[in-house]
């Protein structure tokens, strides 16, 4: 017995002790249920039998509450049972004046009839007792007294009255009784001024403790059994099988294991068949109301909860101030999964159905929120209801809206089987189609093209048929798009906002389409109330074909506003202004506004406007030169993109991973992602200029020249077709111009960056820079410094870091060329800025050698080759010992040597050495000479 139920079990044998001296006593011990009040009936009547007390008892049920003298009877067959057991028998009727010699009885005690007179019964049962107790004392004692019937609680008020001179204890032990009205003999009853009040409390903390400390191994931690007192409410039934949960989790779990942090983790099947009981003991309208908390699983309108309960509003808040003292029940909803999983469980199929749709349409009617009513209906089933329907699709487009994606594909699904007529499933597919390519974009190709000839044939219509059109482009599937496009360009008014969107897609995504159409969509302007993805729309459209425009940038800028805890729908649009800003060359503000985008997006679960958001942050970093973050990012893109069909958003995604392992010399990866073949219909889209432009670095920096000339030509060509002749899109110029330097051809080259440079600037500061630096490097050195400094200030400005570092390296070799003092810090600003980079084969490439490059031609020959050129001065070393040697003859000290290299004194000292060897030479001073390299970087 734990210390807190000591007390209460010595308060009672002071009863007991009281009454043996001849003083009769009455004393009710009250609490709540499951409280213990069994167990200490069991422990009273133990205790009182072995003191020589001769007990009679009785539990109450509520089954038998209105069966007349059911609680009597029990007390009569406790008599007989110890007559029994002393040898003494009864026989006859009820009032036979037949003696018992054993017992001294008069009255034979027979459970009276009902048709019984009450004052008979009561005298007859006070004779019976009061003959008990001249012989030895008596103990009766009744469990659950506020179930006990009517007529044996007048019995029992009828002793209580006569007890005072005897040696008789009444101890009765009574319940929360929540939903019955007691009758008023039992309030006499139990109200009495003689009689002691006792009340059974729930544990404490500390008893909790200690009961924990009795059954398991080690004590568990303060913590623990805070959870435990919580989740159980002090409820010795609740915290019983919390305890026995946590030693089976101890028993089962490795010596090594730490404590659970949370007593939710150790919870099972035994703490929620404890709750079961617990509900059971309450009644079945305390169980019926935990149906329907697990039910609706959310905090619910009280008349509304009564309704579907059936449960009299003010008997509502009596169980609910009962279920606040029991922390798995408390609140207006069950927190534990597992205990609404238990309770629910423990229904029928049926029953369950029922009262979902009895829930479902009690919550519609008042109003709830079609997600609300939703959820349940996915549970029911089917209904043909007319107002079943609109409360799926409804509750689907917010689903959709707030990223709730599986949800909202499981309100379609019940929606199409919902759908009493073609049009509706149409437009319930159509939308099941957004949704699917919102979860899984590289999958949902064949839930768009399905839908074509239901648009042809005119059964799909407005925004749900222009979705659909939308789709198809996505994915490349062209034929089919052109088909339904002109299907639906039928110059009708209302459509004018949904033509006018689908021109700016196809404009800014596949322009190589537009003039496949029958019809041309005609170009307008975006109105100022239009929708925030239409403005990003016409902004990229306009970027892509003016450049720089202000106006354009405006708009990009306009989408941004309110980005933060936007709802989904209204981040489709974001992914294409940041497009805009980045061919804008505004690349600064392209990127502070993706970390704003990734970071929401985080919270959303739409994977495809995340890849999508993804895809133009792996851009953006490419062009910032965060070659390891574009990586990372297309890489995330392209395994959420890419499936068994090319779409435009997977081609992008792979053309920058080509691109970037490019520019990192990682020539291996990149061709990985060449050996698919590309679709014809990829070079409809401005992803296939990418994928032109990346494929013709790619080719360049392994020596196939002439394959990346004509990838660049191609790229060029398709560009001035389209009206989308802008290097900050690509800048083929360039590209062509590097591959025509390769084959000798000077000339070509300068034409081609002359041209671009003639071109209008339109802000593109980035895309002006690279074209400064093209043509510096075909220039002499003395004519290549002004442009090196103009190219690097425009780079700084718009914040090409990667382009920025690449002009310091150029501008530090031209320096160097000219005996200019500036050659060593500018390398080592290069250096640094490259780093930030992550750029490291930049970094390798302003290491000393004995013959200057320029950044391209240095790399692409590295890349292709594993070493530097110009071994003319220090033949046949290797390339460390190149360096060490090189810093030698500029007067490096050995440690000095290493702080640059990062490397340790004695790897300085060893390269030396070999060096001295291989040079066959003796020391420094002979090794130093005339050689005028790259001045390396700074520690």
């Amino acid at each position: 017995m734990l210390r807190e139920r000591s007390k209460l079990l010595e308060q009672l044998d002071d009863v007991l002790i009281q009454s043996s001296r001849g003083s009769g006593v009455i004393a009710t011990v009250s609490g709540a249920t499951a409280v213990g009040k069994t167990t200490l009936f069991r422990t009273l009547t133990e205790r009182a039998a072995s003191a020589g007390t001769m007990v009679l008892s009785a539990v109450s049920s509520s089954d038998e509450r209105h069966v007349p003298y059911s609680a009597l009877a029990q007390l009569m067959h406790s008599i007989n049972a110890h007559s029994s057991a002393t040898g003494a028998g009864y026989a006859g009727n009820a009032g036979s004046a037949r003696p018992d010699r054993q017992s001294g009885l008069t009255i034979v005690p027979t459970p009276p009839d009902a048709r019984d007179d009450p004052l008979t019964v009561a005298r007859q049962t006070y004779r019976i007792i009061t003959q008990l107790a001249a012989r030895r004392p008596v103990l009766i004692v009744v469990d659950d007294v506020q179930h006990t019937d009517p007529a044996t609680l007048s019995c029992l008020r009828y002793l209580a009255q006569r007890l005072s001179q005897l040696p008789l204890a009444l101890v009765l032990m009574h319940g929360v009784s929540v939903d019955e009205q007691p009758p008023p003999v039992l309030h006499d009853l139990l109200y009495r001024t003689s009689a002691k009040h006792l009340y059974l409390e729930p544990f404490s903390p500390l008893g909790i403790k200690e009961l924990a400390a009795n059954r398991l191994p080690s004590p568990p931690s303060d913590r623990v059994v805070v959870e435990m007192h919580r989740m159980s409410g002090g409820n010795p039934l609740l915290a019983e099988a919390l305890v026995e949960e946590h030693r089976l989790r101890a028993a089962s779990a490795p010596a090594s294991a730490a404590e659970p942090t949370s007593v939710d983790a150790t919870i099972g099947p035994l703490f929620h068949q404890a709750v079961l009981a617990y509900l059971h003991r309450l009644g079945p309208r305390a169980v019926r109301l935990a149906q329907c908390l697990a039910l609706l699983d959310a905090p619910v309108n009280p008349v509304l909860l009564s309704r579907l309960s059936g449960i009299d509003p003010e008997l509502l808040k009596r169980y609910s101030r009962l279920f606040s003292g029991v922390g798995a029940l408390d609140g207006p909803r069950l927190r534990q999964a597992g205990v609404r999983q238990a309770i629910l469980g423990e229904m029928s199929h049926h029953k369950v159905t029922h009262l979902r749709y009895r829930a479902a349409r009690l919550l519609h009617d008042s109003g709830a929120p079609p997600q609300t009513v939703a959820v349940h209906l996915v549970g029911i089933g089917p209904l043909h209801e007319e107002w079943v329907l609109p409360v799926l699709r409804t509750a689907a487009a917010q689903s959709l809206e707030e990223g709730a994606l599986p949800q909202a594909i499981r309100y379609l699904e019940l929606a199409r089987e919902c759908s009493s007529d073609e049009t509706q499933r149409l437009s319930v597919r159509s939308q099941y189609a957004y949704g699917q390519w919102q979860l899984s974009p590289a999958d949902s190709a064949l839930h768009f093209l399905g839908l074509k000839d239901a648009i042809l044939e005119g059964k799909l219509t407005g925004d749900d048929a222009w979705w659909i059109a939308e789709g198809m482009l996505f994915h490349l599937s062209f034929d089919e798009a052109v088909e339904v496009v002109d299907h639906l360009n039928d110059n009708d008014e209302e459509a004018a906002t949904a033509l006018y969107s689908t021109r700016m897609l196809m404009a800014s995504e596949v322009p190589g389409v537009l003039d496949r159409l029958s019809r041309p969509l005609e170009a307008t302007t975006a109105p100022a109330t239009s929708h925030s993805e239409l403005r990003a729309r016409h902004a990229l459209a306009l970027v892509l074909e003016r450049g720089a425009d202000e106006y354009a940038v405006a708009l990009a800028d306009q989408a941004f506003q309110g980005t933060r805890n936007r709802p989904t729908s209204q981040l489709s649009g974001l992914p294409k202004a940041l497009l805009a800003l980045c061919y804008a060359d505004r690349l600064e503000a392209a990127d502070k506004w993706y970390e704003v985008i990734a970071a929401d997006a985080g919270n959303s679960d739409a994977p495809g406007w995340r890849a999508q958001g993804e895809c133009v942050g792996a851009l953006i970093a490419l062009r910032r030169g965060r070659l390891d973050d574009a990586v990372r990012r297309a890489e995330a893109a392209y395994a959420r993109l890419s499936g068994p069909k090319w779409n435009v958003s997977s081609a992008l995604a792979l053309a920058i991973l080509i691109e970037a392992h490019t520019a990192r010399c990682d020539h291996g990866a990149a061709a990985k992602y060449l050996v698919a073949e590309p679709p014809p219909a990829l070079f409809l889209t401005r992803a296939g200029l990418h994928y032109l432009y990346a494929r013709g670095r790619h080719h360049l920096a392994t020596g196939n020249t002439y394959l990346a000339l004509s990838d660049f030509q191609e790229c060029g060509r398709l560009m001035r077709r389209w009206n989308l002749d802008t290097p900050a899109l690509v800048p083929w110029r360039l590209g062509e111009a590097d591959a025509w330097l390769r084959l000798g051809e000077k000339d070509r080259a300068v034409r081609l960056i002359e041209e671009q440079l003639a071109k209008p600037d339109n802000g593109l500061t980035r895309s002006h820079a690279m074209a400064l630096h093209s043509l510096a490097l075909t220039q002499a050195a003395a004519k290549q410094l002004p442009l090196l400094r103009d190219a690097f200030r425009l780079l700084e400005t718009c914040g090409a870091r990667y382009e920025a570092a690449a002009v310091l390296a150029d501008l530090s070799r031209a320096y160097q060329r000219l005996g200019d003092k500036r050659a060593q810090p500018t390398a080592r600003r290069a250096w640094r800025l490259a780093k930030a980079c992550q750029a490291e084969f930049l970094c390798q490439s302003l290491l000393p050698t004995s013959t200057p490059q320029s950044v391209a031609s240095r790399d692409n020959a590295a890349c292709r080759t594993g070493d530097s050129t110009g071994q003319d001065d220090f033949d046949g070393l290797s390339e460390s010992e190149r360096r060490v040697a090189v810093l030698a003859t500029q007067g490096y000290a050995n440690r000095e040597i290493a702080e640059r290299l990062f490397v340790t004194v004695s790897t300085v000292e060893q390269h030396l050495t070999r060096v001295y060897r291989k040079m066959g030479i003796r020391n420094r001073e002979q090794l130093l000479q005339a050689t005028h390299t790259v001045t390396p970087q700074s520690a």
